[in-house]
């Protein structure tokens, strides 16, 4: 168990609190978008990378969850992993 409450390298899903209970999947290798479950579809299957600290898509490895302007908004997207703190 990573020290953020997450296990390390353990594939788990973003589930979003709308009533359909959509989940976050990687479209290309840059784009985030909410689309219906699928449990053995790679691009919906995110995990905790400990060593660059960051949340990696199961499908696009070398690429990590990064929110747009430094955090400061509500949309995400993938970018290549640099494991910069703000």
């Amino acid at each position: 168990m990573g020290s953020y409450g997450l296990k390390i390298n353990e594939p788990f899903f973003l589930v979003s609190q709308m009533p359909m209970e959509r989940v976050a999947e990687a479209i290309g290798a840059n784009n985030i978008a909410l689309k219906t479950l699928v449990r053995n579809r790679l691009a919906q299957q995110f995990f905790f990378d400990q060593k660059t600290k960051t949340i990696k898509s199961n499908q696009w490895k070398g690429y990590s969850l990064n929110i747009y302007n430094s955090g400061r908004s509500n949309n995400l997207q993938l970018l290549t992993t640099n494991a910069r703190w703000f």
